[in-house]
């Protein structure tokens, strides 16, 4: 017991210790110290030897182990009390309807005078109770009699030198037999060490390789590259009697996208303008960290603070530009893309009516989107790269156009996106990000 409880208190000596950095110097201060206290403790009440000491030592270590668990248990209940408090929301709030603030958690603000006062008394629990065990095993193992440690020298070199004759005798029945055992397995290890060490080598290098792979690997699948595109341009200027302009409406859905990025995620918000790769507006620029904390409480201030940057962003955008230059704008993504190449995963997110409307290709009418898909038939060497990419068109609204131009102009997209690789996986007039299960 006085061996465990010494082991513990050096461990939590060492766990005090390594905030400062001591490096090799912490173990021994952490060794001399854990076992000081409780040698000299227990040497005192072997000396002292008053009944009234230990009964009191006794009392002190029993009392401090019950307050700390009770301690302990009045912690594990605030942890549970923080946990059903952190649980999900049961209402979910459209994007016109203001996002409630996030929880925040006083947890370890309330619970850390608590926790000093456990490791207090666990401390002097430990300590009292390690000296209180080698001061019992010291009496047990004590004799009253003034030659024991004579009789126990003795006694431990008859035993030494029995054991020295014994092992001599059983060495010389032996040694025919060992003799006969090294000469074959020396043969043997002879015959097999070229096979065995080119195996091991080949080996080796197949293991080094699988770990290589997989550590690239899982350091990759933790990663989300995440680009969102939205229209700057006056064909999202346009607004019902008492709602929302749809450039508005593209902004607030930024804001709640944002509002739901995961962890360890990069994320880049462009603008699309009339020259959207010759003069990239980068609106928005962040990664989100990897550790979202015990009770998420990390990743929730990453997204508020992504959140109100972005709102902050806002305050200055109009959509101001006459022309519209979608395909610069997915240039300037693939661009992006590439220079985040070792995330699993990759999002384009664009927030326009997608109606390109430059001096190189025009789509506002059904003829010139007929074109352009012909076009695209016949060319096999797009200048856009996006292979792998999902892709989420949202918020396409066709004021003043038809139904059947608004399904003319997806089917071209789609053609469009389907020609440089990439996936698309939603185009509609929401803008709400559909869940694509994988």
């Amino acid at each position: 017991m006085a061996f465990v409880l010494t082991a513990a208190a050096l461990y939590f000596t060492l766990y005090t210790f390594e905030p400062f950095r001591m490096g090799s110097k912490a173990y021994l201060y952490c060794l001399g110290f854990a076992a000081t206290v409780p040698f000299l403790l227990g040497f005192a009440l072997e000396k002292w030897n008053g009944g009234k000491l230990v009964k009191t030592i006794s009392a002190t270590a029993c009392v401090a182990a019950v307050v700390s668990l009770v301690l302990l248990a009045v912690i594990r209940g605030d942890l549970l009390a923080q946990q059903l408090v952190n649980s999900n929301p049961v209402v979910i709030f459209d994007m016109r309807s203001p996002a409630p603030p996030p929880p925040e958690t006083d947890f370890y603000r309330t619970t850390l005078v608590l926790l000093r006062l456990v490791m207090a008394l666990l401390a002097i629990a430990m300590d009292f109770a390690a000296a209180l065990a080698l001061h019992e095993a010291w009496r047990t193992g004590s004799d009253s009699t003034e030659d024991w440690g004579q009789l126990e020298t003795r006694l431990t070199e008859l035993l030494g030198r029995k054991i020295a004759l014994a092992y001599e005798v059983i060495s010389l029945q032996d040694e025919p037999a060992i003799f006969i055992n090294r000469f074959w397995s020396s043969f043997y290890r002879t015959m097999l060490s070229h096979t065995m060490r080119a195996a091991m080598t080949k080996l080796l290098l197949v293991a080094i390789a699988v770990s290589t792979f997989m550590g690239r690997r899982a350091v990759a699948e933790s990663q989300l590259n995440l680009v969102i595109a939205v229209d700057l341009t006056q064909s999202v200027a346009f607004h019902a009697p008492g709602e929302p302009s749809e450039f508005q409406k593209n902004i607030d859905a930024v804001t709640k996208l944002l509002a739901q990025v995961p962890s360890s995620s990069l994320v880049t918000i462009i603008g699309i303008t009339d020259q959207s790769f010759a003069l990239p507006d980068i609106l928005l620029s962040a990664t989100v960290p990897d550790d979202p904390g015990y009770f998420g409480e990390r990743l929730t201030v990453a997204r508020t603070e992504l959140a109100r940057a972005w709102k902050s962003r806002c305050e200055r955008l109009q959509p101001s530009f006459s022309r519209t230059d979608i395909l610069g704008a997915l240039l300037l993504a693939s661009e992006l893309f590439a220079v985040q190449s070792s995330a699993l995963h990759w999002e384009l997110i664009i927030f326009s009516d997608m109606q390109n409307s430059t001096t190189e290709l025009n789509l506002g009418t059904p003829s010139e989107i007929t074109r352009f898909s012909e076009a695209l038939m016949q060319t096999r060497s797009p200048t856009v790269r996006l292979r792998g990419i999902e892709v989420y068109v949202l918020g396409v609204d066709f004021t003043g156009k038809s139904i059947g131009y608004w399904q003319k102009l997806r089917d071209c997209w789609a053609l469009y996106f389907k020609d440089v690789g990439a996936y698309l996986r939603s185009y509609s007039v929401l803008r709400e990000r559909p869940r694509i299960e994988p």
